[in-house]
């Protein structure tokens, strides 16, 4: 009954990405492996491991997707993952609730993100686990991290809103959804509000913010709310991209994307 009633409150916000998954085209799928997990939110979880391509790894990174029918796929398709394999960087992909391959359950995508993260690190124990998030994976990320028990020693967020409210208002059914979900149910919002849990993270991750100037759905002025909170919390760099849309600061400035993330991972990562 509670998973009915949260496909209905759902629908409005994710509906249109119900789709089934498809791997994205040009993707080597023998490079991947699959594996499935239970994450606390109650969902079947789908997620995809590929190793460095260097003979030794220096870490784990789980990357966290955007809204989207391409859901996990959107970091082999436009080649994050690569960046970070040639790096030297294990990687595991996954979709979260509702989306992709994973069953949908209720809004506790937080709870996902830590799933995904205790699982990539019980796979590799001897190596440091960082988190990579774009749009709602980002935000959920944060979250994410307020969770005792999670395993990043470090977090990539690109174009993170700071609050529910900050990205869903252009929307006024969602935006009505979440001003309702305040009221009914306060404690629920809040879990899924980055700019409060940034207050509470554990274990102090350094964290690179990435916002693009073009970027009309979590423009700079949010991703400076972020790091506001973010600030007495974990050391936190702030880039922000000439250009780039939305999600696609990478696409905007390939070599310097390709050199922030990897000397930020490279320098925090692995000191941590």
């Amino acid at each position: 009954m509670q998973n009915a009633l949260y496909k209905i409150f759902k629908k409005p916000f994710f509906g249109r990405f119900s789709k089934p998954w498809r791997w994205p085209e040009s993707v080597d799928q023998a490079q991947w492996t699959r594996l499935n997990l239970k994450s606390q939110s109650g969902a079947d979880i789908s997620a995809l491991i590929a190793l460095a391509h260097t003979p030794s790894a220096k870490g784990a990174i789980l990357m966290v997707h955007p809204m989207g029918v391409i859901a996990k796929g959107f970091w082999m398709k436009y080649g994050h993952a690569e960046i970070l394999r040639e790096a030297g960087y294990h990687v595991m992909v996954f979709d979260l609730n509702g989306f992709g391959e994973s069953t949908s359950t209720t809004m506790d995508f937080p709870l996902d993100v830590l799933a995904a993260g205790q699982e990539l690190k019980k796979l590799h124990p001897d190596l440091p686990v960082a988190v990579f998030g774009a749009s709602m994976g980002a935000a959920m990320s944060v979250c994410a991290m307020a969770y005792r028990g999670h395993p990043f020693k470090a977090a990539i967020l690109e174009s993170a809103f700071p609050t529910l409210l900050h990205f869903w208002s252009r929307y006024p059914i969602p935006k009505l959804g979440i001003q309702l979900s305040k009221l009914v149910c306060p404690a629920g919002e809040l879990r899924l509000r980055p700019t409060e849990a940034a207050k509470n993270l554990v274990g102090n991750p350094a964290t690179l913010l990435i916002y693009g100037e073009a970027d009309e759905f979590t423009p700079v002025k949010d991703g400076l709310l972020l790091q506001k909170a973010l600030d007495g919390q974990a050391r936190t760099l702030f880039w922000q991209v000439p250009n780039a849309a939305h999600t696609h600061a990478f696409a905007a400035s390939p070599e310097e994307y390709k050199s922030r993330v990897v000397d930020f991972l490279d320098t925090y990562l692995l000191r941590a």
